[in-house]
């Protein structure tokens, strides 16, 4: 019964890891900023790349076969899982894959075989943990410190902006905010910044051009708004290059100007490990020295509507 059970439920729970890791991919509700590569590869592909081969050869009944690739992933997870909380960040995704992998391992195991278990566990994160490669938040360059260019607004309410050009959530963040942020910035509610986060592969590179075009025209939101909404346009395009993306922001009637945006990204980073970004989109707001954390497309607006004047 166990192993009828068994040849089911494994393809079953591998199908179950694969959508867990698209879910992962398309950052549904919030991207989340650990990150990692095994063999140059992302951590979500390893991933669903394993799960299609552990479903095959439970399907092929290859039970032994099974074991021997799960108890190497076991051991891959016992990393990864320290990798977490050694540095206090915690992917929702990856726990979710690893409980069901664990979950096919204890379905697998056979007691008998406990030292080869151990061998490969033991192998698995040895393996993995030397091939590995990622951190769960990357940061800028770091030199010097300026006031930043991308605060807007007088207001004594303080709003950290937390968004990704390449975060799904993000851009269907933006419509919903700029109506909102432009009322409390307008009357004075709150001051603003911009924080755009380095947790995708050009992300730093967007970050940089934004810089560049409101230092063009500073303190206008309105033209940060409009150079935003360009960026989101150009990541949508997978513009992946400073003269690709220079020549669709100049098609938009944005002007650049260039300067050195390191002493800004400093200051950033040091934000970004201070307020503990996990994901994004996510919203720092302190009021009268109580700071509040929102994360998700709807925590964010309702918490922002929230500070409107009645």
């Amino acid at each position: 019964m166990i192993k009828k059970s068994r040849r089911f439920l494994t393809p079953l729970l591998s199908a179950t890891s694969i959508f867990v890791e698209y879910l992962y991919t398309r950052c549904v509700y919030a991207c989340p900023t650990l990150k990692g590569y095994f063999l140059n590869v992302e951590l979500e592909y390893v991933g669903i790349i394993f799960m299609i081969f552990i479903g095959f050869l439970s399907i092929m009944r290859k039970d032994d076969l099974v074991l021997l690739f799960l108890s190497l992933g076991v051991g891959a997870e016992i990393f990864l899982l320290g990798y977490q909380v050694y540095h206090g960040v915690y992917c929702v995704y990856c726990l979710i894959f690893g409980g069901i992998l664990m979950l096919q391992f204890l379905m697998h195991y056979k007691k008998e075989k406990w030292k080869l278990i151990v061998c490969l566990i033991v192998i698995g994160l040895s393996v993995f943990g030397f091939l590995f490669k990622g951190g769960p938040a990357p940061s800028y360059a770091q030199t010097g410190q300026e006031k930043l260019i991308s605060t807007f607004g007088e207001g004594k309410i303080i709003v950290r902006l937390y968004t990704d050009y390449f975060c799904g959530p993000c851009k269907a963040l933006e419509p919903e905010v700029e109506p909102i942020i432009k009322e409390l910035v307008s009357s004075n509610t709150i001051q603003l910044t911009f924080i755009d986060t380095p947790f995708f592969k050009y992300s730093a590179l967007y970050a940089r051009y934004f810089l560049y075009a409101i230092n063009a025209n500073k303190r206008s939101l309105d033209y940060a708004f409009s150079v935003r909404n360009a960026l989101i346009e150009a990541s949508n395009s997978k513009l992946d290059t400073p003269e690709k993306l220079e020549s669709h922001l100049q098609s938009k009637g944005i002007k650049l100007n260039k300067f050195n945006p390191n002493p800004i990204f400093e200051v950033f980073t040091r934000y970004i490990r201070e307020d503990k970004i996990n994901s994004t989109p996510t919203c720092v707001i302190l009021k009268e020295e109580k700071k509040e954390m929102y994360v998700g497309g709807k925590e964010i607006v309702d918490a922002l509507k929230g500070l409107q004047k009645k």
